[in-house]
């Protein structure tokens, strides 16, 4: 059988260089990463601004590298327990589930600078068959701390899941600082423990 989606996207893109983007397009075509919400669908969230701190929903393909040093960041603070493994990040796996409409990435500003983000996973729950959303990573740099930023930003992360379509969503706290008692007081329910054991190779 013909993969027509495929066949469009390769005639229409005949002679361009390939990059991560035409590469991600190219898989989904393929049907090795299935579409789950369109992703113009998630571009309408529209940012939102407090007291010179700007919420929006960007592309990670745009901003690898100056999202990258925050996800450094971010592993130098709460993921010691990884630190006997490399800092790799995969961004053209992120890429690649963002043009799929499974990944969104929202980010916190100061005049330009960026502060923090949020990346969700999208999925359909075979258990339930309602959007959900799972965290990925959630970090802001200490100058965002500050006020009611943290807050806000959480709430402007649930309001872009609601308008399209989540029902829930799940997140992941690190016992290295008090995330865990913030994210109770948003009414987040402390309902699993998870463990992780790193398998280091024997020497044999």
């Amino acid at each position: 059988m013909t993969n027509s989606r495929l066949f469009a996207v390769l005639k229409a893109n005949m002679g361009r260089p390939l990059s991560p983007e035409l590469g991600a397009d190219i898989l989904i075509a393929a049907d090795w990463l299935s579409p789950l919400m369109p992703r113009a669908l998630i571009d309408e969230i529209p940012p939102e601004d407090y007291q010179g701190f700007t919420f929006a929903v960007e592309h990670i393909g745009n901003i690898i590298e100056e999202i990258n040093p925050l996800h450094r960041a971010h592993w130098d603070e709460t993921e010691e327990h990884r630190h006997g493994l490399p800092f790799n990040p995969d961004y053209e796996t992120f890429v690649r589930y963002e043009r799929a409409g499974r990944y969104v990435l929202f980010t916190l500003r100061d005049e330009g600078k960026l502060l923090g983000n949020c990346a969700m996973y999208l999925d359909m729950s075979a258990h339930t068959q309602t959007l959900i959303a799972t965290e990925d990573t959630l970090y802001l740099l200490p100058a965002a701390r500050r006020g009611r930023v943290a807050m806000l930003f959480v709430a402007y992360v649930e309001q872009s899941l609601r308008q399209i379509g989540a029902k829930e969503i799940n997140i992941t706290v690190k016992t290295v600082n008090k995330a865990g008692r913030f994210f109770r007081m948003l009414g987040y329910r402390h309902v699993e423990n998870g463990l992780i054991k790193i398998l280091e190779v024997e020497n044999v």
